[in-house]
């Protein structure tokens, strides 16, 4: 009996779609074949601006809504098809196709809170004629939770050790972490603040660059103490866990808003100091942990910004080993994408998975929709 899913997600910095087959059979995860599918230009760029929460014209919205939605749902679906083929599997081997969607608003904290994905599951489901889970969110949300984070199940199936207490980062726009204690006790997981979607901003406005190649810019430049200090002091970083947070609070106007009164600075400097806030801000939640943090496993695509990488050592004193998450099978890259395939196992086979100590829900829950093609 066939044991392969299919885990689709795109994060945050909205660059295109990750996609992973695995492999569940004989009692162990395993990665088939992973790849990334860039998003075109002009879909990213209407993904970004139904990101950010200042827009005119609301039936243009929604009608833009509408349509992307649709739009992402034939992407995802080809980068499933595009991801079995690198495999050389049929499709009809897939058991479910376990997709995330695009995050383009999440909300956890208001008096009604939500968590909007687009990528039409129905979509994806007909075009590849494969069972599609998706909407693992709003279920979460609606049981009293975040809706936010979701790969700390994963993180805890696939790393937790008995020979130390290990933290997972995950740096996307957004930067979350996972407790693995060693002792078996209770995992955590919460978003820190942003990890590169201020940095990739910032870049793109000053120099037209998606992102920062390598934490380059950043390195350039000098980090301003008192901006920095200004931006730690931003409610989110005080906030205990269970908390989520995403690109429509850390956005350009919270950007501007800091930036406001503050001495001029060159846009290098202020890019070197967004790279610190980063580093600062995941090191000092790091560090009230409920133990030691003895090993730090790094995945996302803020694992490629080097400069980045080496202020979180600083910031944790060079005290904790930072490596790669590279383990199990799976590149750190796809670490995301692998959890919804996850999910999606978990869903098909009627399994409750138990968010409570990460994201405040209130009872174990079946996560995701089932879509049939």
């Amino acid at each position: 009996m066939s044991e392969l899913y299919i885990g689709l997600i795109s994060g945050t910095s909205a660059d295109g779609i990750d996609a992973v087959v695995l492999d569940f059979s004989n009692n162990q995860t395993k990665a088939v074949a992973e790849q990334t599918y860039p998003y075109p230009e002009q879909v990213r760029e209407e993904v970004l601006s139904l990101s950010q929460p200042l827009l005119s014209k609301e039936g243009q919205r929604i009608d833009r809504q509408g349509h992307l939605d649709h739009h992402l749902g034939k992407l995802f679906a080809e980068a499933a098809r595009n991801v079995c083929k690198t495999a050389e599997i049929s499709m009809s081997e897939i058991v479910a196709i376990g997709s995330h969607g695009q995050t383009i608003r999440h909300r956890p904290q208001t008096q009604n809170p939500f968590s909007l994905q687009l990528a039409d599951p129905n979509v994806i489901a007909w075009e590849t004629q494969c069972v599609t889970i998706a909407d693992f969110r709003r279920i979460d949300i609606a049981a009293g939770g975040q809706g936010a984070p979701l790969v700390p199940l994963f993180h805890q199936q696939m790393y937790q050790s008995e020979a130390a207490n290990r933290v997972i980062l995950n740096l996307g726009g957004i930067a979350n972490i996972t407790w693995l204690p060693k002792d078996g006790q209770q995992v955590i997981g919460f978003d820190t603040g942003p990890a590169n979607a201020l940095c990739d901003y910032w870049i793109e406005q000053h120099q037209n660059n998606d992102y920062d190649v390598e934490g380059a810019w950043a390195r350039s430049g000098q980090t301003s103490t008192e901006l920095l200090k200004h931006m730690l002091a931003d409610p989110y970083f005080q906030l205990p866990a269970p908390k989520s947070t995403g690109r429509e609070y850390f956005d350009a106007q919270w950007l501007q808003q800091k930036l406001k009164g503050a001495d001029p600075l060159p846009p290098e400097d202020v890019q070197s100091t967004l790279a610190e806030l980063s580093a600062q801000s995941i090191a000092r939640h790091i560090n009230k942990l409920p133990g030691p943090c003895e090993e730090l496993l790094v995945c996302g695509g803020g694992i490629h910004n080097h400069y980045l990488i080496e202020r979180i050592e600083a910031a944790l004193n060079g005290d904790i080993p930072v490596n790669p998450l590279n383990q199990g099978g799976l590149n750190s890259d796809f670490v995301e994408a692998a959890t919804f395939a996850w999910l999606a196992r978990e869903r098909i086979s009627n399994r409750r998975v138990d968010y409570r100590s990460i994201t405040g829900s209130n009872s174990p829950l079946l996560m995701g929709a089932v879509y049939h093609p």
